[in-house]
C-alpha cells in the first residue's frame, strides 16, 4: 500500500512539474524584466513624463505649439510604461498589446523629440544657469534619448514571450478546446435519451 501511495504521490508531483512549465521562467529573463522596470522607473516615467509636464506647467512661458508637445510627451511616457508593466506577465494577450504599447509610445516620444528639438533650434534656445551657452535641444536629446535602452529590452521581452514555445501550446490548445465546443453535438431539444 505504501508503495502505491508513493508511486502516486510521485506521479502527482512529476505532472505538476510539467504543468508548471509554464510558470517557470528563466533567470536571465527574470534579470532582463527587473533592469527594464528600473530603467522604466527612470526614463520614459520619469524623464519623459516630467518633461512634458513642465511644459504643460509652464506653457505661458511658450507659444501654444509646445504644451501641446508636453501632452504628447506624457502620453508617449504613459504608453511606454503600460508596455513594460505588461511585458511582466507570461500570457500572449498582455505581451501583444505590450509590444503595440512599447513600439507606438516610443515612436510617439521620437517624433516629439524631433519636433521640440526642432523648434528650439530654429529660436536659437539655450540654457541657463549651469547649462548657460548650452542649446536647449542638446539637453532635452541627452534626457529623453535614453528611452531606446527601457523600449527595446520590453520589446525584445513581449516578443521572446510572445513566440515561446509555451504561449504557442496554449494558444494551439485554446483553438483546439474551442473547436471541440464548436462541433460538440447540440443537446436534445425534445429530451429524447437517444
Amino acid at each position: 500500500m505504501d508503495k502505491e501511495k508513493k508511486k502516486l504521490l510521485k506521479e502527482k508531483v512529476r505532472n505538476r512539474k510539467e504543468s508548471s512549465a509554464w510558470s517557470r521562467q528563466s533567470g536571465y529573463m527574470l534579470a532582463a524584466k527587473i533592469i527594464m522596470l528600473v530603467l522604466t522607473a527612470v526614463f520614459p516615467l520619469f524623464m519623459v513624463a516630467m518633461t512634458g509636464a513642465g511644459m504643460i506647467k509652464y506653457r505661458s512661458s511658450y507659444d501654444e505649439y509646445l504644451p501641446n508637445i508636453g501632452i504628447y510627451f506624457v502620453i508617449s511616457s504613459a504608453l511606454m510604461t503600460l508596455g513594460a508593466v505588461l511585458c511582466i506577465f507570461r500570457k500572449s494577450l498582455p505581451n501583444l498589446i505590450s509590444f503595440i504599447c512599447t513600439v507606438s509610445g516610443f515612436t510617439l516620444c521620437m517624433v516629439m523629440l524631433k519636433r521640440f528639438t526642432d523648434r528650439a533650434d530654429k529660436s536659437g534656445w539655450t540654457g541657463y544657469g549651469r547649462y548657460q551657452f548650452m542649446p536647449v535641444s542638446d539637453m532635452f536629446t541627452g534626457r529623453i534619448l535614453p528611452v531606446i535602452l527601457p523600449c527595446a529590452i520590453a520589446a525584445v521581452i513581449a516578443a521572446v514571450q510572445f513566440f515561446s514555445y509555451d504561449a504557442s501550446e496554449e494558444r494551439r490548445k485554446r483553438r483546439e478546446r474551442k473547436k471541440a465546443k464548436e462541433e460538440a453535438p447540440a443537446p436534445s431539444v425534445l429530451g429524447d435519451p437517444d
